[in-house]
């Protein structure tokens, strides 16, 4: 028996065989979600008509919920150790616009307890939210599931009637924190509510908001169903694997950001400038202005081999050749 592969395969059967934690009741807008609101109201009323239309969440997606459950607990602990009193709540329940959430916990502070939520994340993303200081810098956030934050606070705050609460970030491979404190903003809050009651109207007609394309329908489940005839829809049936890792989503917004700014032509021009001058001094020790170009040689080893005894010990080997686009230009 392979002790790694059976170790693997005994704890992923197990972890699936795990309890989910409870959701809302049938027929209430989470709170976590109602920040869709600003992106795409549609998205909240087809979770609650037809949440079987929604692409499965891969088993690492569901692992980082897990994970982040997991840190919850370690998090409050810290908070307790440094002197900090928390408290539970059971799950919210706001019938009169058909909301549910579970907060993570209540801090006492100011002599008051407020909402406070923790956010577990990748090394390569805790920089970029570090940045991030107010709920206004939250909500222009370059990825959604940042923006949708202050929507969900707000409606904690509401809910519970406090006027403050605060998020905590913490960076899974440091341990680091970050925090941004969230206040009650009465027009923000009420138009993130207003939205939750337009929801509940359309879904009681079975009239959800109508399929209109924005650049955050490529990170919906729901895309191949609003947009069942495009190349993305078609490409999702056919041999492609889906990674929804933080970390790569980070890393490929980079990367986008190089292209968008044309540093990747400025990149392939400063190569060939650097190649040029190089090879114009082969040799040689100079100075040209302010610059000191040196160039020195070596000897490097080869092999000159006759055709006929290539072609007698040749052998192929798999390689790759990789490309990155952006998925609007990659179909």
């Amino acid at each position: 028996m392979n002790i790694g592969q059976e170790i693997i395969r005994r704890v992923d059967e197990a972890i699936e065989k795990e309890k989910q934690p409870e959701g809302p009741p049938p027929g209430y807008n989470r709170a976590s979600e109602l920040g869709w609101w600003d992106d795409c109201p549609r998205y909240l009323c087809l979770r609650r008509l037809c949440p079987e239309k929604e692409a499965p969440k891969s088993k690492s997606f569901r692992r980082r919920l897990r994970e982040g459950r997991k840190q919850e607990l370690l998090i409050a602990n810290d908070l307790e150790l440094a002197g900090f009193e928390l408290r539970s709540r059971p799950r919210l329940i706001w019938d009169k616009h058909r909301i549910s959430g579970e907060i993570d916990r209540e801090i006492k502070a100011n002599g008051d307890f407020s909402p406070i939520d923790f956010k577990t994340c990748s090394s390569a993303m805790f920089p970029r939210l570090e940045k991030l200081t107010t709920a206004e810098a939250l909500l222009h956030s370059d990825f959604y599931w940042v923006r949708h934050y202050p929507a969900q606070l707000s409606t904690y705050m509401l809910m519970l009637q406090k006027q403050q609460s605060v998020i905590l970030f913490k960076d899974k491979d440091s341990g680091l924190f970050h925090t941004v404190d969230i206040e009650l903003d009465p027009s923000y809050a009420s138009q993130i509510v207003g939205g939750a009651d337009e929801v509940n109207i359309r879904v009681e007609k079975e009239d959800p908001f109508p399929a209109e394309y924005k650049p955050i329908c490529q990170d919906c489940g729901f895309f191949a169903f609003d947009f069942p005839d495009t190349d993305k829809a078609t490409l999702a049936q056919g041999d492609i694997e889906t990674v929804d890792d933080e970390e790569w989503l980070v890393k490929l917004a980079e990367h986008q950001e190089f292209v968008d700014g044309g540093l990747t032509e400025l990149i392939k021009k400063f190569e060939k400038l650097d190649k040029e001058i190089k090879g114009a001094f082969q040799g040689r020790r100079v100075m040209i202005g302010s610059h000191v170009v040196e160039s020195k040689g070596y000897l490097q080893t080869y092999y000159d081999v006759p055709d006929d005894l290539k072609e007698k010990f040749k052998k192929q080997a798999q390689r790759y050749r990789a490309s990155i686009k952006h998925l609007a230009e990659a179909l």
